[in-house]
């Protein structure tokens, strides 16, 4: 049980750490956004950065920061539930949900769709692939790629809440505790 609570605290060690490097997106996507609102409000835009290519940065940088953060929200239980079916039940039943639910459906659909988003990024890598649009981004192989790595981070977060619920369901009673409470959001 040690190696289990040592490989999911290795996983979120290393989301932690992508997470607290991607939050920095949060203000670049809120200046790109402004700058974008203000420059067409006013009729001013600098010649490189016309009002296409700052949409298509503000939604590479939103979507670079949900990425950077899915594989952490899983991993600090911060995810969305549906809680009106599972609210009413005890602790062990809501692991027994997780657990199952993980192994079941997280891991395999991790492992189905991160193959097709590894080609996804490695096509686009090979043709340099640009925006469509004339004045758009060139280099949209780096979403593509982003997105690839968000998947495996998904993955990365089920196999640790995978290992935490094994302990929390099978391990000691002091190890149970600690991986059964959502631990704190923290970065």
């Amino acid at each position: 049980m040690d190696i289990l609570v040592a490989i999911s605290d290795r996983i979120d060690a290393f989301l932690r750490r992508v997470a607290r490097l991607t939050g920095w997106l949060f203000l670049a996507t809120t200046v790109v956004i402004c700058f974008d609102v203000l420059t067409r409000k006013l009729g001013f835009q600098l010649p490189y950065f016309g009002s296409t290519r700052l949409q298509e940065l503000e939604w590479h940088l939103a979507a670079t920061l949900f990425l950077g953060w899915i594989g952490y929200g899983v991993v600090r239980d911060a995810h969305v539930r549906i809680d009106v079916f599972t609210g009413h039940l005890d602790r062990r039943k809501k692991d027994w949900i997780d657990f199952l639910g993980t192994l079941f459906f997280a891991i395999p659909y991790s492992l189905l769709v991160l193959p097709y988003a590894v080609q996804f990024a490695w096509t686009s890598w090979l043709q340099l692939e640009s925006s469509d649009a004339p004045t758009g981004l060139p280099a949209r192989f780096v979403i593509k790629s982003i997105l690839a790595f968000g998947i495996f981070t998904l993955l990365l977060a089920s196999i640790s809440l995978l290992c935490r619920k094994a302990v929390a369901l099978f391990g000691p009673a002091e190890l149970r505790e600690r991986m059964r409470n959502p631990r704190e959001v923290q970065l």
